[in-house]
């Protein structure tokens, strides 16, 4: 007598449960400390180079204070995107994290509400259309001493604007290193591809993975549709070394 073949999920069933499990860690956040609510992060952006935003968004998320990284972890790390020289604005609004070039800079975890005047200082981003991306795999080192740890991603590129771009990349390199995936001194290597197959992906996509995996999933073409747009994995264990 044969068994009850197993049913695999739906592609949909399968981003929903994971897009699920995220939502419940967001919920749990970091730890068990009083945090403050309704955080938000501004980045300002005077020239994009895809690398250089990958290190300074794993870089921020490691430099922010532990209270100020839990709380804007559960608002799902929120972030703006402002268009403008940061040194522009230096004397009244100085960055936590800038990249050497000082074309990207990080401001906050603040409310919403003390970004205000930064955002009336520069303004709201808008990316030149579908982002251009390194035809080669990326190696983007985070910065500190060499962790010898290699940390893979994928992100998809095919029909997303560069506004979008950093979006769905900054949540999901900034929440990795929140959740102690990303550590100073690790090598992210970054694959760009027109799509994330979920077939490609199936292993990273199961719940029972969520501790070591990130993952970015928003809505596709259509609101019932969920579209993978960004995969990482990490042999380091959530907190672990």
């Amino acid at each position: 007598m044969s068994g009850t073949p197993t049913v695999e999920p739906t592609d949909t069933e399968l981003l929903t449960a994971a897009a699920q499990a995220r939502a419940r860690a967001v919920g749990d956040g970091l730890g068990d400390r009083a945090v403050q609510r309704g955080l938000t992060v501004a980045v300002a952006v005077a020239d994009l180079d895809v690398a250089a935003f990958i290190s300074g968004a794993a870089a921020f998320a490691l430099a922010t204070p532990a209270d100020l990284a839990d709380g804007w972890y559960r608002t799902f790390t929120r972030t703006v995107y402002l268009a403008g020289r940061p040194d522009s604005v230096a004397a009244r609004h100085p960055h936590r994290y800038a990249t050497a070039d000082g074309d990207l800079a990080w401001y906050g975890p603040q409310p919403r509400g003390e970004l205000r005047p930064l955002s009336r200082l520069l303004r709201a981003f808008r990316g030149p259309g579908l982002i251009d991306v390194p035809k080669e795999p990326l190696t983007v080192a985070v910065p500190g001493t060499p962790s010898g740890h290699v940390v893979d991603a994928a992100v998809a590129t095919g029909g997303v604007s560069t506004t979008e771009y950093l979006v769905h990349v900054h949540h999901l390199i900034a929440e990795a290193a929140l959740r102690g995936l990303v550590r100073p001194g690790d090598i992210l290597r970054v694959e760009h591809r027109p799509a994330l197959g979920t077939a490609d992906f199936r292993d990273a996509l199961d719940p029972t993975r969520a501790g070591s995996v990130q993952t970015r999933i928003a809505g596709g073409t259509a609101p019932d549709r969920p579209r993978l747009y960004g995969v990482l994995t990490s042999n380091r264990p959530e907190g672990g070394d």
